[in-house]
């Protein structure tokens, strides 16, 4: 009697916690989520978390709430979310910085591969290279061919070091053996004020914040880093089709949560993203902003992440690029 005892307590030990995870799924969510934003209001990541917020928290049946967490490059809000508990109620809105800092070597408090689940790739949006309109280039093959003749490099205005133009500009240097001068700034704004005042000849950025200059005509835009064009720009031409498939690149943002959440709770929240992105007014928006629509499965992200890691990890040996 006192061994069946033993097994009905060690049972519902064992079957109890089971139990208590199983309801807490099945009523999931049943309190607001918390969205980590690694990057401080206002900015393109936060632009799409906010413009998805109300549609996203509809189909959860939950508030979704933002926090913003830029400090330390956005790596301190990935890292709360990293060791956040895997419950579904703290997920990040991630930016390509997630795989660029991965793969840049860096030395960070989480591993990203480890550390998250990928949940869904929300938008990617490609770059696009400009030039001043007083220089003559017409094309990427203009300007690799005219680096060659400048001494120290032909000058190119990127936001700062470690970011996705810089690593474009680098792959330009390394694949096509273009003589290029990378000048760093703090930030976007003050590359594009260099290169609109045309003390810096090329600059590489989003088309986001590059689109009203290119509208106004104080930008010659070059090519975009897609493998199509895009309905914004229907008259640039990408880098494919001007011979240069290697600079292919676009910045992304996707939802992730904490390594260990449910399954379960991942495919919930993934349905409600998917139909957050569905939504007619959402892409609508999306689009005229130049943002390629995604949504699809976990997996598909997974591959997506594990592929701009590996790709962007050989070029940063390649030119042995260093970033503390």
């Amino acid at each position: 009697m006192n061994s069946l005892y033993k097994f009905a307590g060690t049972f519902l030990l064992i079957v109890t916690p089971l139990l208590a995870l199983s309801q807490s799924n099945s009523e999931y969510p049943n309190r607001p989520i918390k969205l980590i934003v690694p990057q401080a209001a206002g900015g393109g990541l936060d632009q799409v978390a906010r413009l998805m917020l109300p549609k996203l928290s509809e189909n959860l049946g939950q508030a979704v709430i933002i926090d913003n967490r830029g400090s330390a490059g956005g790596i301190a809000g990935i890292d709360i979310a990293a060791k956040a508990s895997p419950d579904g109620y703290t997920l990040l809105m991630a930016s390509a910085t997630v795989a660029l800092n991965t793969a840049l070597g860096m030395k960070l408090p989480y591993d990203a591969e480890r550390d998250f689940a990928p949940i869904s790739l929300a938008v990617t949006i490609p770059l696009m290279v400009v030039t001043h309109p007083s220089v003559p280039y017409k094309n990427l093959k203009d300007i690799v061919e005219e680096s060659k003749k400048v001494t120290g490099g032909l000058p190119i205005a990127i936001a700062s070091i470690g970011t996705l133009p810089h690593l474009l500009a680098e792959a330009m240097r390394f694949k096509s053996q273009a003589n290029l001068n990378l000048i760093f700034y703090k930030g976007s704004a003050p590359a594009s004020l260099d290169a609109l005042s045309g003390t810096v000849p090329i600059f590489i950025d989003s088309i986001g914040p590059i689109a009203t200059h290119v509208a106004a005509n104080k930008f010659h835009p070059i090519a975009l880093t897609s493998k199509v064009r895009s309905p914004l720009f229907p008259q640039v031409p990408t880098v494919v089709e001007q011979g240069f498939p290697d600079l292919v690149g676009s910045a992304f943002y996707g939802f992730l949560s904490p390594a260990k959440t449910p399954i379960a709770i991942q495919k919930r929240i993934n349905q409600a993203v998917a139909a957050t992105l569905s939504n007619p007014e959402i892409r609508e928006k999306l689009l005229k902003q130049g943002y390629e629509i995604f949504g699809g499965p976990p997996e598909e992200y997974a591959s997506f992440m594990k592929n701009e890691i590996s790709r962007w990890s050989q070029i940063v040996k390649a030119a042995n690029i260093k970033v503390e």
